[in-house]
């Protein structure tokens, strides 16, 4: 006989199918990470069952004895022997995720995270938002380029998950399977405790844990990754993550796939955790079949008592008999040779609950083994399209969603002979182009265009073979094709020759000499004007003949004299006229004879005299000389400058020759005039370029608080239970909580808290931003303004719970400031392309921030008076073009801070590797929170005078500091408009009695009466009603141990009223207002109504804006006043309602919002 706790009752549900069968035995395998497999052996009395009208139903194995099982999908069912009555079948049981193991993909994911990609894979394949999701307490930036290559979906998903370290598994109830993924211990359930009862053969009363074993393994201890960016790269990314762990053994990997070193610590971080997450492993069996993979095992009544605590299952073997189904005999054995017969049992392992569970390496990248070609793709109508790389993109073949277009792949690098800085070659593949595809390292994801490729219609510039001596280099006009250019070798013997085709300009510039022999013959042939300028001494030797024919006139200027000599005859004919013109002397001189003819008479003069013959000879007896039609010389034209190409620069004409006209203009009328002419145009046109416009740029930068984030809610985070004494009692109080209506998820009810802006969005939205706007001509400033999302937050995705616990992480404090260089530069970009001829000449900071934004904000503020080392600095260092080239980032001359306007700084950073697990203390490591004397023109801030939490504790800023009406989140924001709060106005206490003692009776409720009559003056000023709240927990009942039943009896104070959001808009007008005294510049409040001021915080607002702008001494509120703000508006924060936090997870129950001991936070001194 077998006892009550090992009894066995398995159940087969399969939905919409009729059936008979009975669970015969089963054997079933899970693991964290994997899809589980469980085979069932069933017996029915239908032998002609349609066994295909089973597959792929949905089925539930039921084997606890409290209904509890798997539920999947029947992925296989075959049909064995029959006996007299009964049929043999087998049945596989998975999850609806390894059916992605069937599909088999190649394929291009850009621009999308890690679970964005997952989360497409799932619904792809029919599993919907309802059936799984992420818990994720990281945040996964978007891979610009991700291939599944060759591998199944169910591979591509595992893959993803190892790489980024996130796991995931199954929670299972009788209708439906989900999916859970994780990245910490936060996801993972806490199963009920189950005793340790070391194996002796006897029979349990009830399930138990029979054997668990303890063994440690070396494991490295340290991680170096090392990558390369071609982007910076002069930098060396390289990131390590190190524990304490001794020897020192190191995991060093090269590449390590990351572009940044924050990126590079992450993926160190979680590969030390992945080799450190085995290192202690737990081996065990039990008969306790309520054991589920990815569940906290909480084991008890080990002798050993450290190994009591909670234990992350993360492997099962489950096995089940159960032969009494077996009505007949049967050809089968289903005796075991263990002796295992009948009953449930199984096999798991288990790592401690605090070491980080991350997936073991399992499913490698693929690798690309040779090459592949590809065919070059751009935007519609582009030939050639690449970026300022020389980059361009390619449609794979084996990419079918390839639309063929500038989104299909990612940019690849092309290869080239010779790169180096502004020198080198280059020829950019063009759109259509068929390219050779090489990838680094084998990765799909980093491929490479190492060549292009000739085919059947993109044939090669001369035809083959008859041309193949030729080598060519031609390429086409863009856009069009209508010409090309041409560089072309012929190595034919007796034919060789170098051809160059230019379609419009050749331009050539030579820095020294030019030397050219031509073994034989020249032609030159220019079809329009040919321009030479010689800046000094021209020769020409000519050892034949030179004829030289003018189609038209000829014009010769000589600045100094002109010497012919002629070895033989000079012979002159013109048609029309000789005119010889000297300013003094002329002389002929002739050796032997010299003959001057004219109209029949001569001159002739020879060794035998003078001899005039004439009609008639005058000598100073009339007559006049004749004259000549003057010369008319027209100067040459100076030729334009060929292209040059100056270091640093991109290929352009020199600028000194710009204001010269094109060589085709008509320039025969210009005569030979003075240089003072060309002169005075050139200075012309130089008082007619633009001047560059100076400006002082204001940029105001807001940080949020935590939970805090324009587009997503609130969320919370906080302390332990164990921290105020209520381990035993904590998870009751939440239950009693939820089911009454309290929050159940932090420090006020849900109604409490939500969506709604802080003031630091509010007054984000009011700055004036200039980023896209065009200047006008006369502008001397211009601002913009940037935002950073609260701490613990992400846009657009869900929330760090990490991160708003510690402050500290990816979404902490300290990135926070680490990220807003990268913003401010996104907007400076979006300005500077608005306003290409703008210069910056000094920058202003106007810096605001709430809660742990405000810590933020200070860092911040400390970090931009480092100068030229700040955050800022580095990402736009002096010598940016943006930047007039005097600036220094010297503090008071090139930058300054104008305006701090901080809400209630609490920074509360814990620090687990320092041992710091409290946020209440000063400990903000990392962080630099003094506002020295100088920093800012003005700094205020508003602080809560009603914020009474233990875990908020104030960073005061001295003398800056104005302490106004509310709670915190009543200063900075965040509070919907209007809302009922309900809460816990005391510590519950708790009494264990009879169950039939009545609750009012207990200790508990009596000491909770005395309290609240103490209290009931100060509390009724609220304006809220108060009451006893009680409520009882039976607790289980032993008879072999227990007397009589008992139950827990708990009672606190409790509170419910109505309560309103508007305070936190008196806060945003009196900030603004503030702001805008010390110039900054925001716009009015808009007329709208979530920012409308309700009527009776009127007089109260203008109460409080005199006393922050020093026009009174004190805030001035009256009693009634007083008595309106607590009734009405300011929040009861401090308050004993527990949650349960990290996504349902039972793992710590939180008491976020419990006060401070004496009734008053901590204030930490400004000193």
């Amino acid at each position: 006989m077998f006892s009550p706790g090992n009894e066995a009752h398995f159940n087969l549900t399969i939905e919409d199918a009729e059936h008979d069968f009975k669970v015969l035995e089963f054997t079933g395998h899970e693991a964290l990470c994997r899809p589980y497999r469980f085979e069932l052996d069933l017996v029915s009395e239908m032998p002609d069952l349609d066994i295909e009208g089973f597959l792929h139903k949905p089925a539930f194995l039921a084997f606890a004895a409290d209904g509890s099982g798997v539920h999947g999908l029947i992925h296989s069912i075959a049909q064995g022997e029959a006996g007299k009555r009964l049929t043999r079948y087998r049945i596989t049981l998975v999850p609806q995720l390894a059916y992605l193991a069937h599909r088999t993909n190649q394929r291009i994911f850009q621009h999308l995270s890690v679970p964005q990609i997952i989360a497409q894979l799932l619904e792809e394949h029919g599993i919907q938002g309802n059936t799984y999701r992420f818990q994720l307490g990281s945040q996964y930036l978007e891979r610009d380029y991700c291939t599944q290559y060759d591998e199944t979906d169910l591979h591509f998903l595992q893959r993803l998950c190892e790489e980024e370290g996130i796991h995931y598994h199954f929670e299972h109830t009788g209708e439906s399977h989900n999916l859970v993924f994780g990245d910490d211990q936060t996801s993972f359930p806490k199963l009920a405790p189950t005793r340790f009862e070391q194996g002796n053969g006897m029979v349990a009363d009830e399930p138990v844990i029979k054997r668990f074993a303890l063994r440690l393994e070396t494991r490295p201890s340290r991680v170096t990754r090392r990558d390369y960016d071609f982007e910076k790269p002069r930098l060396r990314l390289e990131s390590a993550a190190r524990g304490a762990a001794v020897p020192d053994l190191e995991d060093y990997d090269y590449p390590g796939r990351f572009a940044d070193r924050e990126r590079g610590k992450h993926l160190a971080q979680r590969s030390l955790e992945r080799h450190r997450s085995d290192y202690r492993l737990a081996e065990g069996s039990s008969d306790q079949p309520l054991l589920v993979s990815g569940h906290f095992l909480p084991l008890a009544n080990h002798s050993r008592d450290s190994w009591n605590d909670l234990w992350l299952l993360t492997e099962i073997h489950h096995q089940g008999k159960q032969p009494q189904v077996l009505e007949e005999s049967v050809t089968s054995d289903v005796t075991a040779a263990d002796g295992f017969t009948q009953g449930y049992r199984n096999r798991f392992t288990a790592t401690p609950w605090d070491v980080p569970y991350r997936p073991q390496l399992e499913h490698t990248k693929p690798q690309v083994l040779g090459n592949q070609t590809a065919v070059v793709t751009g935007p519609q109508g582009e030939e050639i399209h690449c970026d300022q790389y020389g980059r361009i993109k390619v449609q794979f073949r084996w990419d079918r969603h390839g639309q063929g277009n500038d989104k299909s792949s990612c940019w690849l690098r092309v290869a080239s002979s010779w790169a180096r800085d502004r020198y080198g070659d280059i020829a950019i593949p063009r759109v259509g182009m068929e390219v050779l595809i090489s990838f680094l390292e084998g990765d799909p994801d980093q491929p490479l265009v190492t060549g292009c490729l000739y085919h059947k219609e993109h044939q090669v510039p001369y035809d083959l073979p008859a041309n193949k001596t030729r080598s060519v280099f031609k390429t086409l006009s863009s856009p069009g094709g209508d010409g090309f250019n041409e560089l072309r070798i012929e190595d034919k013997k007796n034919e060789e020759q170098i051809f160059i085709h230019a379609q419009r300009d050749w331009e050539q510039n030579i820095q020294h000499s030019q030397r050219i022999r031509v073994g034989n013959e020249r032609h030159d042939r220019v079809e329009a004007n040919s321009y030479t300028e010689l800046l000094a001494e021209e020769h020409h030797t000519t050892h034949s003949d030179r004829r030289t024919e003018i189609k038209a006139e000829d014009h010769l200027t000589a600045a100094g004299s002109q010497h012919v000599k002629v070895g033989a005859g000079q012979f002159i004919e013109t048609g029309h006229e000789i005119h010889y013109h000297a300013g003094n002397t002329v002389v002929i001189d002739a050796g032997m004879e010299l003959t001057a003819k004219g109209g029949g008479s001569f001159l002739k003069l020879d060794p035998s005299g003078v001899t005039l013959n004439g009609a008639s000879i005058k000598i100073n007896s009339g007559g006049s000389a004749g004259n000549g039609a003057g010369v008319g010389v027209l100067g040459a034209a100076l030729p334009f400058m060929a292209a040059v190409d100056q270091p640093g620069h991109i290929l352009a004409k020199l600028a000194s020759f710009a204001k010269f006209p094109e060589p085709e203009l008509d320039m025969r009328a210009t005569p030979v005039i003075e240089a003072e002419t060309v002169e005075d145009e050139e200075e012309e046109e130089e008082t007619e370029l633009p001047l560059t416009q100076l400006i002082t740029l204001r940029i105001g930068v807001f940080f949020d608080g935590t939970g805090n984030n324009k587009d997503n809610s609130q969320s919370v985070a906080g302390c332990r239970a164990e921290d105020v004494g209520l381990e035993s009692i904590a998870e009751d109080i939440r239950q009693h909580c939820a089911s009454h209506g309290f929050d159940g998820q932090g420090s006020s009810p849900n109604s409490s808290y939500g969506n709604d802006l802080t003031n630091v969005a509010r007054l984000y939205g009011l700055y004036q931003d200039d980023s896209q706007e065009k200047l006008v001509p006369d502008a001397k400033q211009a601002s913009m303004s940037v935002y950073l999302d609260g701490i613990g937050t992400r846009s657009g995705s869900s929330d760090s719970l990490y991160g708003q616990g510690s402050g500290r992480g990816i979404t902490g404090v300290r990135a926070r400031v680490e990220e807003s260089p990268l913003h401010i530069m996104k907007a400076i970009d979006r300005f500077h392309t608005a306003n290409p001829d703008v210069l910056i000449e000094h920058i202003e900071f106007d810096v605001f921030g709430f809660s742990r934004g405000a810590a933020a904000a200070r860092d911040f503020a400390n970090d931009v008076k480092r100068g030229d080392n700040s955050l800022i600095a580095k990402s736009l260092p002096p010598g940016s073009p943006m930047l007039t080239p005097g600036f220094g980032w010297n503090i008071g001359v090139d930058v300054n801070i104008r305006f701090i306007g901080l809400f209630d700084t609490v920074a509360g950073i814990v620090s687990p590797s320092t041992l710091d697990f409290s946020p209440h203390n000063q400990r903000n490591q990392g962080l630099d929170l003094q506002l020295t004397p100088g920093i800012a023109n003005k700094v205020v801030q508003l602080v809560a005078r009603d914020e009474r939490r233990h875990n908020f504790s104030l960073n005061s800023a001295g003398a800056a500091d104005m302490l106004v009406p509310g709670a915190h989140s009543d200063i900075g924001g965040g509070y919907l408009p209007a809302a009922t709060e309900k809460v816990l106005m005391s510590r519950p206490r708790s009494s264990l009695v009879r169950r039939t003692t009545p609750n009012d009776e207990t200790n508990a409720c009596i000491s909770t009466v005395a309290e609240l009559n103490k209290r009931l003056g100060t509390l009724q000023r609220y304006g809220m009603g108060i009451s006893i709240e009680e409520w009882a927990t039976d607790r289980p009942f032993n008879r072999r141990r227990d007397l009589y039943p008992e139950k827990r009896v708990f009672c606190a104070i409790k509170s419910e009223r109505e309560v309103s959001g508007a305070l936190s808009l008196v806060y945003f007008r009196v900030m603004r207002e503030l702001a805008v005294r010390e110039g900054v510049p925001m716009n009015e409040v808009p007329f709208i109504p979530q920012f409308a001021l309700p009527q009776e915080l009127e007089p109260i607002y203008a109460k409080i804006l005199a006393y922050a702008t020093g026009e009174s001494a004190g805030l001035g509120l009256t009693d009634s006043e007083e008595a309106l703000l607590y009734r009405r508006y300011i929040h009861l924060s401090a308050n004993w309602n527990a949650a349960n936090g990290w996504n349902n997870s039972s793992l710590s129950i939180l008491f976020i919002n419990r006060p401070a001991h004496d009734g008053k936070r901590i204030v930490y001194r400004h000193d």
